[in-house]
């Protein structure tokens, strides 16, 4: 147990945020994307999209800059992952990967052991 809670503990935890891990995903699966692109497919408002996009900027993960648009903008906003956003989203995903092991060696100790699982606790 004091193993798994070290592993979570080791997450970054500015790409857990759910809106944050959404947009380092499609940036990674995808590449490179205009504000707008992403706003569109993550179901986002401006808002949302502003504040987390600029924390991952801030951190070094995505660069931003203008670039040619489709349709009637000529310029708009893109957004790609730098190097360190790719370090660091695959790091998350070996970190995750690990606590998942971690999670699903927990659930198989046997029933007599000292440690209970959450679904016996809770009876």
């Amino acid at each position: 147990m004091e193993e798994l809670s070290g592993l979570l503990h080791e997450v970054d935890s500015d790409l857990l945020n759910p809106k944050r891990f959404a947009i380092v995903s499609l940036l990674y699966a995808i590449g490179p994307m205009s504000l707008r692109e992403l706003r569109r497919t993550l179901n986002l408002t401006w808002g949302d999209l502003d504040s987390n996009i600029r924390r991952l900027h801030e951190k070094g993960y995505v660069r931003l800059w203008r670039g040619l648009g489709s349709g009637p903008r000529i310029l708009e906003v893109k957004a790609e992952l730098t190097e360190a956003g790719i370090r660091e989203y695959e790091k998350l995903a070996q970190q995750l990967s690990a606590v998942l092991r971690k999670v699903e060696e927990a659930r198989k100790l046997p029933a007599n052991c000292d440690q209970s699982s959450p679904a016996q606790a809770s009876r």
